[in-house]
């Protein structure tokens, strides 16, 4: 313990945290935060540090130090700014006044943070793995949680859609909707992200996918995908079959689902169960396409 806490750049980084956290708690305990305008731009401070903490101790800091420290903070500050706020007002508003006001700031900047997401994550994910074998580090369980991970935010996209577009018409042109449910149902889909970027950070990351292969054995799951004998130099193919295609059309019939139950004022539970089934399907489909 003494030579991971003392030694190691993630036991110095969770000192850090730990020490910061323990202040955090302190300060907002002890302050006012909420009404004052002073105290909440101290709280933001302490957030920001922890956030730099967490990008210090990032597998992407280890591997190229500053680059990889910078993209993954900005990486994890847009998801903090952009679902921390989602969370909050998705769980905790009282009514639906002011929406368009909110939705006038917020969806642009949605927009701004999924962008830099988009763009940290693929550079956090070429450090890891090369983007030409992306299809290959599906037959490791790393690959089978970055295959979820990214298939989870189609149906985001979606449900970020009609929150943010859709709803915003209804309410100019004065129909009676509740954005609040579909907001949650939003931030409930995230949290399937977040579980499988979760089960991706309990995983060994395959710099070498051989190797990895020949280390730790191919996924539970690939082997009950793919009928054929798995060696650490193959490399997955894919093709078109009646499975696949099939597959692919049920996802595209749960995407228009999706915008259909929302058209006929539907519950947001239905909607979500569209988008899980839509990710469902995707994944069954692309596995399915593994010759």
């Amino acid at each position: 313990m003494q030579n991971v806490l003392g030694g190691f750049e993630i036991g110095k980084a969770w000192n850090i945290t730990v020490i910061l956290s323990v202040f955090f708690y302190l300060f907002v305990s002890l302050f006012p935060v909420v009404k004052s305008k002073t105290l909440s731009g101290i709280s933001l401070v302490f957030t920001f540090i922890l956030i730099l903490a967490l990008g210090w101790a990032s597998h992407g800091a280890s591997l190229t130090e500053w680059s990889g420290f910078i993209f993954h903070s900005l990486h994890f500050l847009a998801v903090t700014v952009w679902i921390g706020i989602l969370l909050i007002v998705g769980w905790c508003s009282k009514n639906q006044e002011n929406w368009l006001a909110y939705l006038k700031w917020f969806t642009p900047l949605a927009i701004g943070c999924f962008l830099t997401i988009m763009g940290t994550g693929l550079f956090l994910m070429t450090l890891v793995i090369d983007v030409n074998e992306y299809g290959d580090a599906w037959m490791l369980s790393y690959g089978q949680a970055l295959l979820v991970k990214h298939l989870t935010i189609i149906p985001i996209l979606f449900f970020a859609f009609i929150n943010g577009f859709w709803i915003r018409r209804k309410l100019k042109r004065q129909e009676q909707i509740n954005p609040i449910p579909w907001l949650k149902f939003e931030s409930i889909l995230l949290f399937f992200t977040f579980v499988s970027t979760a089960v991706l950070g309990q995983q060994e990351p395959p710099h070498s996918i051989e190797m990895t292969l020949g280390g730790s054995g191919p996924s539970a799951v690939f082997d009950y995908f793919y009928s054929g004998i798995i060696n650490p130099s193959m490399h997955v193919q894919f093709g078109l079959n009646t499975i696949n295609t099939l597959f692919f059309i049920v996802a595209i019939i749960f995407i228009w689902l999706i915008f259909y139950s929302f058209r006929k004022k539907a519950p947001a539970v239905v909607s979500f169960f569209m988008g899980m089934f839509c990710t469902l399907s995707l994944y069954l489909g692309l596995m399915a396409s593994i010759q």
